[in-house]
């Protein structure tokens, strides 16, 4: 294994088979693919990926998973016609809505993992053609479509960007399978084995691979950022029925950046009692008023909440009535957008948020958002987003919005994201700052208590029909009935505390975060891998593994969060029935 994963990551030089067979083919393509009086291609991108991946999972000291894959190998065309101005992109029609028409046309083939430079030219060159086809039919129907309409925005389908050359190699991750299993065994043994739980799990896996991007201005890359995720997640039921689940996760670039495996089996287990202690935990009924999300709880709620509302997005031309019909209806899937709102208050003046995927570390905290160059070979820089509360700017990738012109340099997977995230204070207070303010708050409006968020927990659970569940509430941005909040406390002018269950914040939009009244000093660093979202100016239709260029692996983001006090924040407990719990206790986990 070592020895293959080895042979991925290797510096092959311009003379590489698969580069050389890029190069030849993208040429000829450019030079003479034309079909009839038609247009040719103003612009062609090729994207090669290789990769090979291990994943084990166990519970209880016994495997539930263990796979260690072939190299794979693929290949994606990317073909535009037209011009820089109107293309066949940004385009919606209801016979190819399910090719995925937003994006311009891709041809997709597997490659063979022989450096068989003949045989990687003919898929290379079949794959070319039948996108160049679709490309062709997809602009002449939206030229038809633009005679009978307006353009909503009169803005280029395609920015220009200078061409770049970049060698972005990190080493692969060498981990045998049989060192991963004893790991992940090890670690679910003495989670199974700690008393309440219901279901326990544990899971490793491993991503190593090679993206290769060429395209006909002149770009190209080379790059590799492996990763290796370790997460160990658990459920249990309240005595009222009500589902409590978590998880912790570790990810790294290397072996050695995960923390050292006891620190990993003390925060597993601290996770696994801080669930079950919240089983006898009572229901939060209703509250209104002022809510301090501190560490972990401010960095996940901004990176879902807030987040997501600065992508800058594109509404397609609709080729026909049924198709905005249809946008119309997904529309309502797509996550809150803070689209015509530059120059426009979105935070208090006492916050700015910047994303630079040049930065390695915070502190000393790593992070693992960054990279040279983004999946369409722009380099990487510093975007001031919001300063001083107004909003300066969009994260975009070529595809122009309303206001940027210009790619950000933030394109990974199926459309543009943040890498490292930074939320920067001002005038920042102290914990016990932070914690005097809201009770404060509480005086002031005559409330009994006030709500200390620590964790928004698990948006997984351990099923595969709550992870379906989760998966699809994460890439609409929606989740039914509000997030649900799994550590939370009412904090009583006394100072005592007391835990609260089966909370979920109700109403939370990007325009809450207006309601931030302080913040604090110190910042909690948190990692996330990034899942597509809905979005009608992505390539969301498109295969998810077969975007252009980018990792083998989910693009990873890093948030850098203060604790965050809102001023008027609704939580409300869960509606709907629950299941009954078990009946009797679980047998032992593990002699």
């Amino acid at each position: 294994m070592v020895a293959e994963q080895n042979s991925l990551a290797e510096a092959k030089g311009p003379e590489d088979t698969v580069v050389r067979a890029m190069r030849d083919e993208l040429a000829r393509s450019m030079a003479g693919l034309r079909l009839g009086e038609l247009d040719r291609p103003y612009f062609i991108a090729y994207g090669v990926r290789e990769a090979r991946s291990m994943e084990v999972s166990a519970t209880c000291d016994s495997l539930l998973a263990s796979s260690d894959s072939d190299t794979v190998r693929t290949f994606a065309a990317q073909v535009r016609v037209g011009d820089y101005a109107l293309d066949n992109s940004n385009f919606l029609s209801m016979p190819s809505f399910s090719l995925g028409t937003i994006q311009p046309q891709f041809g997709f083939n597997e490659l063979p993992i022989d450096d068989d430079y003949l045989e990687i030219r003919r898929q290379m060159w079949l794959a070319t053609d039948g996108a160049y086809k679709q490309a062709l039919e997809q602009l002449a129907q939206k030229k038809a479509a633009l005679q009978n309409s307006t353009r909503v925005e009169n803005l280029p389908d395609f920015s220009r960007e200078s061409p770049t050359q970049t060698t972005e190699i990190e080493p692969p991750i060498e981990m045998k399978r049989s060192d991963a299993e004893a790991l992940v065994r090890q670690l679910s043994k003495a989670l199974g084995t700690l008393p309440g739980l219901q279901t326990s799990m544990v899971r490793l896996s491993v991503a190593n691979g090679r993206s290769l991007y060429l395209n006909s201005e002149g770009t190209f890359y080379e790059k590799s950022q492996p990763l290796i995720a370790l997460s160990a997640a658990a459920s249990t039921q309240a005595m009222d029925g009500m589902r409590l689940g978590d998880s912790v996760s570790f990810y790294a670039r290397s072996l050695g950046g995960l923390p050292p495996r006891d620190q990993i089996a003390s925060r597993t287990e601290e996770m696994a009692r801080r669930l079950t202690a919240l089983r006898d935990a009572p229901l939060l009924d209703r509250y209104n008023g002022p809510a301090l999300f501190e560490g972990r709880a401010a960095a996940e709620i901004f990176g879902e909440e807030f987040a997501p509302a600065l992508i800058g997005r594109r509404k397609p031309v609709s080729g026909t009535s049924e198709m905005d019909a249809v946008m119309a209806q997904f529309g309502r899937l797509q996550a809150p957008s803070f689209a015509g709102s530059i120059g426009s208050r979105v935070l208090p003046d006492f916050l700015s948020v910047v994303d630079d995927p040049t930065l390695a570390a915070y502190g000393q905290e790593p992070l693992l958002g960054g990279y040279k160059v983004d999946d369409e070979g722009v380099p990487a820089h510093e975007t001031r987003l919001v300063e001083s509360g107004i909003l300066r700017t969009f994260l975009t990738d070529r595809t122009p919005v309303d206001g940027v012109g210009r790619s950000t340099g933030n394109r990974r997977g199926t459309g543009a994201i943040p890498s490292n995230l930074l939320v920067q204070v001002s005038a920042g207070l102290g914990e016990t700052e932070l914690r005097s303010r809201l009770l404060e708050l509480v005086k002031k409006r005559g409330l009994e208590y006030g709500i200390v968020v620590s964790e928004l927990g698990s948006s997984s659970g351990t099923s595969m029909g709550e992870q379906a569940l989760a998966m699809i509430s994460t890439m609409t941005g929606q989740a039914a009935e509000g997030r649900g909040v799994l550590v939370a406390y009412k904090v009583y002018p006394d100072g005592h505390e007391e835990s609260i269950r089966g909370a979920r914040l109700s109403g939370m939009s990007p325009e809450s975060f207006k309601d931030i009244v302080a913040a604090s000093k110190a910042a909690t660093v948190f990692h996330s891998a990034q899942m597509p979202r809905f979005d009608f100016s992505s390539s969301f239709f498109m295969s998810l593994g077969a975007e252009m260029g980018g990792s083998p692996s989910l693009p990873m983001v890093s948030y850098v969060v203060p604790s965050l006090l809102f001023e008027d924040l609704s939580l409300t407990k869960p509606s709907g029935e629950t299941p009954r719990p078990p009946f009797s206790n679980p047998p032992p986990c593990a002699q």
